[in-house]
């Protein structure tokens, strides 16, 4: 008799236990939609929302931001604006801990100044002064004991100086969170602090957004 219930006890404290929470940024693919019909996107979490835009019934590399307090809408980008999506008919497509993964490209970019980055293995950052300008990546990291933070170092043509060669390259550091561009309703869900050296002693601190790329 107690085992039987030391044993309903423990799956009871197991039942109560909070499913492991998804981490955002992410990839989705659309499921469940019928091939005739589309996934609302809504301006709020709430099927009595207004409707902004859809997503076609096949769509993938749909990018969630986060989820709502729910858990049942997930915040997408439609245009230039940001809107709710019934995430019951939305399939994870992609790991959710991009922060760990090497491989997972960003489009990267900021304002005043403007400029933008794609990070892959050969990172491209563009400045009004220098466009497409190519680096190899060295290392990508995550944060050690931090969820949702990594940090990527990229090497570039080395710059003269007075006294001789100088380093040039890209440092950045990759905050998951809500992000704005400061100039439309999008919101994005990485935040990128970029340290650009160009060598000959000059510098450039760079802030701005990142979205996955599917």
């Amino acid at each position: 008799m107690r085992k039987r219930v030391a044993a309903a006890l423990l799956w009871l404290a197991c039942a109560a236990l909070p499913a492991a929470a998804q981490e955002f940024p992410a990839l989705y693919s659309v499921a469940g939609v019928a091939a005739d019909d589309v996934l609302n996107v809504r301006s709020a979490p709430s099927a009595g929302a207004e409707i902004i835009g859809s997503l076609a019934p096949d769509q993938t590399g749909v990018e969630v931001v986060l989820a709502d307090d729910s858990g049942k809408w997930g915040l997408v980008n439609i245009g230039e604006r940001s809107g709710w999506a019934a995430l019951r008919f939305l399939d994870l497509e992609a790991s959710s801990d991009w922060h760990r993964r090497q491989d997972q490209p960003l489009d990267c970019f900021g304002t005043e100044p403007f400029w933008s980055l794609s990070l892959d293995e050969t990172p491209i950052l563009s400045t009004p002064d220098r466009p497409g300008t190519a680096f190899t990546l060295q290392a990508r990291e995550p944060a050690a004991g931090r969820s949702g933070k990594s940090g990527f170092y990229a090497a570039g043509q080395t710059g003269s100086g007075l006294s001789g060669p100088e380093p040039a390259g890209i440092f950045g550091t990759l905050t998951a969170g809500q992000c704005s561009d400061g100039m439309s309703d999008r919101t994005y869900g990485i935040a990128i602090d970029l340290l650009h050296l160009r060598g000959a002693g000059k510098m450039d601190l760079l802030t701005g957004c990142c979205s996955l790329v599917p």
